[in-house]
């Protein structure tokens, strides 16, 4: 054994050096953070604290406990398919890892994961720099940990899932490599195929990128001159023929995915994309070369800012050398000149930065392709050093004078994300570097280990100052929230394993239902059906591209959606004047207590600052909504810190109703009309019933503040700058009956601070559409007030109308519709079987299903057509009567994908099978 180990190590260690010091230098970094298990740290921050966490708590319980939440899932809003989830967000090769770790370490698997894809990044590029250009020792271990640590990786560690395409892109241009010098492209094929697979998004910006490089390449290798123009041209027809093959070869492989992936965002994502090019620059050009200083980085760079183009002094230095470096044909350099002409206009011009991610300009983390860009100045730079004999006096004075004038550029210009030292710290790297580069001819020893000890350096303090810039969730705080929230969830399907739906007052991220695995209706992707949030949106909730919260829910949308359990923290305004409080849970402390959890930790799991706390002697929740609407529900059970409510109008997710539904159309802007229409058509009234009733304020308060604008659209703006300036408006209720706010969308909660009754009043702004806001229940004769405080100068108070819901009306129609409410016999994330019982006057069976072609209904046996209703839902006509229901959910295209990908295994293998049977 030793014997084979200790070659191995001789032969192969810079490949191991490669994987080895950059996984070392990024787990010092987060050990002396306090990063867990080396402290209460985490790297969770931004989209992976915030988004990922809990899809990756989700992988893990699908492939481990139900599977059929790989197709479809009910915690994805109110239902959706999940092979475009996968592909965008989970289908790494890496996360394989989670399933080895227990779900309460999820945290900690990101961790390992995302040291891990540092590792691999910087082997990787050892690898190609090895096989292909001939690198070996320590110089390429230094090109090798300034890939794998660039910029790039750093600032956009959060972005898991984008790290694949890092580390598979060297390996990708291997293959690619291969095809052009030996025409065999089966490595080049596989790999791409794997990067499409983890990330077709990233795969998309690769494989944009190939088309490049191969040109580039064609026209850097060149031909003998001593052959024919003729054979030249026939010789560039078929490398480009083999090339195109390949990596529709490669397409075809990764079709298993892909093509239902794509059927997947033409109903969601894309379906927001605009063919409208806009030629104008983003930023002065040179203000570029201020991303190529150690951290420059920070918050502020995430939404808008330069592309991150940090590769270290060495990669830099080398990279300009190149050009001047004749030991590359002319030819080479012109084309690596346009070439990186090309990438600088991409990283500015708005048109080419729109085609480089997809036709669709980024939402945050601007230039997402520009470790296309680090990758190919490393490649060059790397080739230029291994071609380099020194740098002469005239270079050395020149790159000395250019690198201090852009020094005092940098230091002089406005870029918040550099300091003084920062700049400082870029130039004396720089200058150590290029006196090492000055003694390369000198063929000294000891010169590529310094180069590599500098270049590791330099990579650390950049990897430094850009992390520490960002703030992180505590290991304690998310950790206990996860066990809570999970505790509540498993009481409540340990009382009730029926078909329902769960939602919550308080919130940590739009995926709290993936992380504990329940029918939730708030969700946040990149890859969400857009027909869910627009329907959501007109029925007065917060609504965005790839983002739903369920937040300004009334009682009317909690029946119709099968809300039927709600959690919410303990708070007086949800309960009824001498209501008892429900017994705490005690399978909920239980758990804490044998994981060695001290109890008033269990506080701590929902005690995250949020400006609209309404308790300041309990513990503070991160809410998203207040609801006096709970006050009509029954409270079930307790925790010390959540009240479990049981909502007693929840429809089925099936129920009878009358067809007038499939003649409602959402209105914009009008959420309670149409709510009103959805639920009077459902009931199959011969005239509209009339649920919500307009309600005058009794008084309207200004503060300092004037008015202007329509009676329409009336605008307040503050008179005294100094001055509270704010609206109240006041009401008695004369019932008990539930009251409804509506107010447009220019109100955000960064234009405002709303009050109900002077205390905070939670909400959720980030809206296209009119919202609801919930302000009374169960509180005849008393007096309401709810204030708009302004933080802004102006606001409109366009659709400001109080209405009132009709209780006894409403109670009347949904115990109409719950008598046709189907009984769920058996149900999983793709089958739902059950009996209904249609009543005379129902003709329709309505499900709160989001309608999609992969979804089949038979009733009876007898298959019978889905139909879409009210923009999104899906529905069917039946018979009244008793009936066998079956809904079954197939992915669309999954099968034309299976066939396309079985078919491209077969032509791949093709040649070998020939090779063999010719031997």
């Amino acid at each position: 054994m030793k014997k084979r180990i200790r070659p191995f190590i001789q032969n192969q260690w810079p490949l191991l050096l490669a994987f080895a010091v950059p996984f070392l230098i990024m787990s010092v970094i987060h050990a002396f953070k306090g990063v867990y298990p080396f402290g209460n740290e985490t790297v969770l921050t931004i989209d992976l604290g915030q988004q990922y966490v809990d899809f990756l708590a989700y992988y893990r319980t699908t492939l481990l406990e139900d599977p059929s939440a790989f197709f479809y899932s009910f915690s994805k809003a109110i239902g959706g398919d999940m092979v475009g989830l996968w592909a965008y967000y989970l289908a790494s090769p890496f996360n394989l890892i989670f399933l080895l770790l227990p779900q309460s370490q999820v945290a900690l698997g990101v961790t390992v994961v995302t040291m891990l894809k540092y590792g691999l990044a910087g082997w990787s590029f050892a690898y190609l720099l090895k096989k292909e250009f001939g690198g070996d020792g320590f110089s390429l271990v230094a090109f090798s940990i300034s890939y794998a640590l660039m910029g790039y990786t750093i600032v956009n560690q959060f972005n898991i899932m984008w790290l694949d395409g890092i580390i598979f892109l060297p390996l990708i241009i291997l293959g690619l490599e291969r095809l052009i010098k030996q025409q065999k492209g089966g490595f080049y094929t596989v790999f791409l195929a794997i990067c499409l697979i983890s990330n077709y998004y990233i795969g998309y910006m690769v494989c944009f990128f190939l088309v490049l490089y191969f040109v580039f390449r064609c026209i850097s290798i060149g031909f003998p001159h001593t052959s024919k123009r003729k054979d030249n041209v026939l010789s560039c027809i078929k490398t480009s023929l083999l090339f195109i093959w390949h990596s529709l070869l490669a397409g075809g492989l990764s079709a298993i995915l892909l093509i239902p992936t794509l059927h997947s965002l033409m109903v969601g994502k894309a379906s927001y994309i605009e063919l409208d090019f806009k030629w104008e620059t983003d930023y002065f050009f040179p203000e570029m070369v201020s991303k190529f200083f150690v951290g420059a980085f920070n918050f502020d760079q995430m939404p808008s800012g330069y592309p991150n183009l940090f590769i270290g002094s060495l990669a830099l230095l080398c990279v300009c050398l190149y050009f001047f470096n004749r030991a590359f044909p002319l030819r080479e350099r012109v084309a690596a000149f346009v070439l990186v002409t090309f990438f600088i206009f991409s990283m500015n011009v708005d048109a080419m930065n729109k085609i480089w991610h997809a036709m669709q300009y980024p939402n945050w983390y601007p230039y997402r392709f520009s470790f296309v860009v680090s990758f190919f100045l490393l490649l060059l730079a790397f080739r230029s050093f291994t071609h380099l004999k020194g740098v002469n006096p005239l270079a050395t004075f020149l790159t000395m004078v250019i690198a201090s004038g852009i020094g005092l550029y940098v230091y002089n210009g406005e870029f918040d994300f550099l300091t003084p030292i920062q700049v400082i710290i870029t130039m004396l790297f720089t200058f150590l570097i290029l006196l090492l580069l000055i003694l390369k001819p000198q063929q000294y020893k000891w010169l590529g280990f310094v180069l590599f000890l500098v270049t590791s350096i330099e990579m650390t303090v950049n990897a430094s100052i850009s992390l520490s810039r960002l703030s992180y969730v505590d290991q304690d705080t998310f950790s206990v929230y996860q066990q809570s929230q999970q505790q509540v969830i498993d009481w409540i399907e340990n009382q009730d394993d029926d078909l329902y739906r769960i939602e919550k007052t308080f919130v940590r991220t739009k995926n709290d239902s993936f992380q504990a695995g329940f029918n939730g209706i708030t969700h946040f992707s990149s890859t969400f059906e857009s027909a869910v949030p627009d329907l959501f949106g007109r029925l007065g909730n917060p609504v965005g591209g790839g983002f739903l919260t369920y937040s300004n829910g009334t009682l009317l949308t909690d029946a119709l959606f099968g809300v039927k359990y709600y959690a919410s923290e303990r708070n007086d305004l949800y309960w009824k004047d001498n209501e008892d409080i429900p017994a705490l849970i005690e399978t909920a402390t239980k758990p804490l207590e044998q994981n060695n959890f001290r109890y008033d930790t269990f506080q701590t799991a929902f005690s995250f600052p949020f400006r609209s706390s309404l308790n300041k002697d309990k513990y503070h929740f991160t809410l998203k909504q207040t609801k006096p609407d709970l006050k009509d529900y029954q409270k079930i059970a307790a925790t010390n810190q959540v009240v479990i409510y049981e909502n007693p109008y929840s429809l089925p997710f099936a129920f009878g109703s009358s067809s007038n539904i499939e003649s409602v159309y959402l209105q914009k802007n009008r959420p309670i009309q149409t709510q009103e229409a959805v639920l009077s058509a459902l009931a199959g009234s011969s005239n509209a019933t009339t649920y919500f009733f307009p309600e005058e304020f009794s008084s309207t308060i200004y503060q300092n503040v004037l008015l202007s604008g329509s009676s329409f659209e009336p605008i307040i703006e503050k008179d005294d700058e100094e001055t509270k300036s704010s609206v109240q408006f006041q009401f008695t209720p004369n019932t008990n009956d539930a009251y409804y706010l509506t107010v447009g969308s220019a109100i955000g909660d960064e234009d405002v601070n709303l009050y109900l009754n002077g205390e905070p009043y939670a909400f959720y702004d980030s809206s296209n559409e009119t919202l609801i806001h919930n302000l009374a229940n169960e509180d005849y004769g008393k007096t309401i007030t709810f204030e708009i405080e302004l933080l802004e100068d102006s606001i409109s108070l366009e659709d400001i109308q109080l209405y009132r819901l009709d209780t006894s009306a409403f109670v009347h129609s949904i115990e109409s519709l719950q008598t046709g409410g189907m009984e769920v016999d058996h149900h999983s994330q793709t089958n739902i079987e059950g009996i209904v019982t249609i009543q005379d006057n129902q003709d329709f069976l309505m499900t709160s299903i989001p309608f999609s072609e992969g979804w089949s209904v038979s009733v009876d046996g007898v298959p019978v057509q889905p139909e879409e209703v009210i923009d999104g839902l899906l529905g069917i006509r039946i018979q009244p009567g008793k009936h066998k229901v079956v809904f079954s959910y197939r992915t669309p295209y999954l099968f034309e994908g299976i066939i396309i990908t079985f078919i491209a295994i077969v032509l791949l293998l093709i040649p070998s099978i020939l090779k063999k049977i010719n031997m």
